[in-house]
């Protein structure tokens, strides 16, 4: 055979094998990258269907503001003194800077009207010391027929304190027909100043896709509650620290209730942290 001959076939036989090896791997490097923009891309909502995982709300990518706080608990020294608009009817003890009543009076409540029921008795100075500072908090109340336990916050620039150093738990009884508050406890924060300014936070679809990859959310389990609140991360002497958490509420498979909380300000899983406490900082 002609040698010339013989070189251009070997020379047609290495362009082809170089053409061939060349597509496989140019397709190999496009199906990653469609994999690639694809994870990047594919929205929360999308993925959390895909593992049977439903949401009740809406879920929004807005961006709202927050801060760091700090609040010292308040130990109702003023009630204890008895100051003058600090006196309250009923039973009442402190413990621990948690203040217990039995109150007396009018203590009617419709649970029906949650909202404007909880006004109304935040507004009675002989009921409770400085009611007006709370809001209702249906995300974290629990209701039906026949008893409730409705709770209201403390708040900062429409943000509500989602944390047992600022709360009013109000036991809700029914007596003949007729609902009524047989008990409340009372916790409230003083001197609640920012330490730095405003930041924007991370969102709920945002912090949604933190906890699925984090494995925190179980499939074909249901997101029932999205909400925004300031929670304690830190103790130091009489002093807290709170910062903006978002608190994802899951009804599991088994029907049990899971509550996540992710810092809002830098997107970390806090559910499981302890409250730092400093004697000596």
């Amino acid at each position: 055979m002609d040698f010339r001959k013989i070189e251009w076939i070997f020379f047609l036989v290495f362009i082809g094998l170089n053409i061939f090896l060349f597509s496989i791997y140019w397709n190999n490097q496009h199906e990653q990258s469609l994999v690639t923009n694809s994870n990047q891309r594919e929205d929360i909502l999308q993925r959390l269907e895909n593992d049977d995982i439903s949401v009740t709300d809406e879920v929004t990518d807005d961006h709202k503001e927050g801060y760091y706080l700090s609040a010292e608990q308040d130990t109702f020294e003023s009630l204890v003194n008895g100051d003058a608009g600090s006196t309250i009817s009923g039973i009442w003890d402190i413990s621990d800077k948690v203040l217990s009543s039995t109150p007396t009076g009018d203590t009617d409540f419709d649970l029906k009207k949650a909202t404007s029921s909880f006004r109304r008795l935040m507004k009675d100075k002989q009921f409770i010391v400085d009611g007006e500072e709370y809001t209702y908090l249906p995300d974290i109340s629990k209701k039906d027929n026949e008893l409730g336990k409705i709770v209201g916050a403390q708040t900062y620039e429409g943000i509500p304190f989602i944390d047992e150093t600022s709360r009013v738990t109000l036991d809700i009884v029914k007596n003949d027909d007729q609902e009524q508050v047989s008990k409340y406890t009372q916790t409230r924060l003083k001197e609640i100043e920012p330490l730095r300014e405003k930041m924007t936070l991370y969102s709920e679809k945002e912090i949604l896709n933190t906890l699925y990859i984090n494995n925190n959310i179980p499939s074909k389990s249901t997101i029932t509650n999205i909400y925004l609140g300031y929670f304690r991360t830190l103790e130091v002497r009489e002093k807290n620290v709170y910062v903006p958490v978002w608190f994802v509420r899951i009804k599991t498979s088994d029907k049990t209730t899971q509550i996540e909380k992710v810092n809002a300000l830098n997107n970390q899983v806090i559910t499981n942290n302890l409250v730092p406490k400093v004697e000596n900082p």
